[in-house]
């Protein structure tokens, strides 16, 4: 726990700062093209023909190891986080091409979500899924 927590303290103030303020930012600009721009310039790497919803909470403690690949659509009020500071871990997530992640659906760190996949609104996805399924629940789990 106290490695992450200087882990935290050693990332720059003024870096940190700006990823707040654009990501609160994000979550209300009317424009699609708008949010995009702030989640990048926050650090989350984002490809091509990504739709971000309003309201969409992204980690902005560890933006840079989020991935949302090309053609993937996350819904309005879905939160992707990369730490987790109760267990004092973070760790990668990835959101594969052509997946769709439904409203107000969570994703926690240490995720891949695969190719072609269906996230059912509200879940909570804890580990990763593979590639063309479909999964749903608290914690998500297959049902398709």
């Amino acid at each position: 726990m106290k490695n992450f927590q200087v882990l935290i303290e050693q990332k720059n103030v003024l870096k940190r700062f700006r990823n707040k303020i654009f990501g609160l930012l994000a979550q209300f600009l009317p424009s699609n093209t708008l949010r995009l721009r702030f989640y990048k310039c926050m650090g989350v790497k984002i490809g091509r023909n990504v739709f971000i919803g309003k309201y969409c909470l992204i980690d902005d403690t560890f933006p840079e190891l989020i991935t949302i690949e090309d053609n993937a659509n996350i819904s309005f009020g879905v939160t992707i986080v990369a730490h987790d500071a109760s267990k004092g871990k973070t760790g990668q997530v990835l959101i594969r091409k052509g997946t769709f992640v439904g409203t107000r659906a969570l994703v926690l760190p240490s995720v891949t979500i695969g190719e072609k996949v269906v996230v059912g609104g509200g879940s909570v996805v804890t580990k990763d899924v593979e590639d063309g399924t479909k999964v749903a629940g608290v914690p998500a789990q297959l049902i398709k």
